[in-house]
């Protein structure tokens, strides 16, 4: 094998967990492979988190057959455990986290790279497609008007950023190890660390292919959806011990509740089967709802006229019983 420069500095590193994907894990490199960039401008990392399915040895077959591949191995530790390991070999001036089994645009970097005003930008955000097995859905988004505005409407998904590298390893985020929506804890924190929203760019460009399958990183243990509790609990006390609380209150709170009564409650809780399960999850998003947004009805985003803060706010405890019982 051909001795690699590993220090050299790249203009982007592209960070790519790989835990069983074999049957993935080739369209998604071939992608990044694709790229319209300078091959000699970017780094391709693929860590292997201990897989048993023969990924692990397609990440070496990349690495001896491409001068931009590099494959750690590692034992398995999940999903955030195998970002966090691989920081500390990355050599770009960006970072960018994919999931292995997504694809990309092949001018996502070179498209990205040039928002970042080589340099100047702390977060460069892209859009994206929802890849379902018979449709495909776009998701857009062209910009940003404040921070408040961000912590509303902002994806929360690390995969569709381009990440400052020094002023991550500045700010000491990790994402969270062995916790699901580890996505939700780095973005409200690393958020929290930004002076002004002229410090993101956004692409407008749709670059990243989000592809949903039932077995697929995303819809794993859905049945620990009191994690997010934990989740939301943890980046709380982060902004409280930064002294944000205050200063982003009601940004918070109305995302985290709209999230928990639009989506965690009417998309997980109310569908599950077992009924002593969902009456438990029940009970905790209102015991936790009812402890962190006391007064959640003064909100002043939950004031605005729409259709989604109309059932935010009729969501009270009768309301909240219909599904309890059911």
């Amino acid at each position: 094998m051909t001795e690699k420069n590993y220090t050299e500095e790249k203009k982007i590193s592209v960070i790519v967990p790989v835990y069983n994907v074999a049957a993935y894990l080739k369209k998604c490199v071939d992608s990044l492979l694709g790229q319209t960039m300078d091959k000699a401008d970017f780094e391709i990392i693929l860590v292997d988190d201990g897989s048993t399915d023969g990924s692990g040895k397609l990440c070496d077959e990349f690495q001896v057959k491409f001068e931009q591949v590099r494959t750690l191995h590692k034992r398995n530790g999940g999903l955030s455990d195998a970002r966090n390991y691989a920081l500390q070999y990355a050599t770009g001036q960006y970072l960018l986290f994919i999931d292995s089994d997504d694809f990309v645009e092949p001018e996502m970097l070179a498209r990205m790279y040039a928002r970042s005003n080589e340099g100047s930008k702390k977060i460069v955000e892209c859009n994206f497609f929802w890849e379902f097995e018979n449709k495909t859905r776009l998701d857009i988004r062209k910009s940003y008007d404040s921070l408040e505005d961000y912590l509303i409407n902002g994806r929360v998904v690390a995969w569709n950023k381009l990440y400052l590298r020094k002023w991550i390893e500045k700010t000491k985020v990790k994402f969270p190890v062995g916790k699901l929506y580890e996505d939700q804890a780095f973005f409200f924190k690393i958020v929290a660390w930004l002076v002004d929203i002229s410090e993101v760019a956004v692409d407008s460009a749709c670059e990243v292919h989000y592809v949903q399958r039932s077995n697929s990183i995303s819809y794993s243990e859905t049945g620990r959806i009191s994690e997010i509790i934990w989740i939301y609990n943890d980046i709380l006390n982060f902004y409280k011990e930064r002294n944000l609380y205050k200063k982003y209150h009601d940004e918070l709170e109305y995302r985290f509740y709209r999230n928990l009564f639009g989506n965690v409650l009417l998309r997980k809780v109310i569908r599950l089967k077992d009924k002593k399960i969902r009456i438990e999850l029940l009970d905790l998003i209102w015991q936790k709802t009812q402890e962190w947004f006391p007064n959640r009805k003064n909100n002043k985003y939950l004031k605005k006229t729409s259709i989604k803060n109309i059932y935010l706010r009729i969501m009270n405890s009768v309301f909240y019983r219909f599904f309890y019982f059911r």
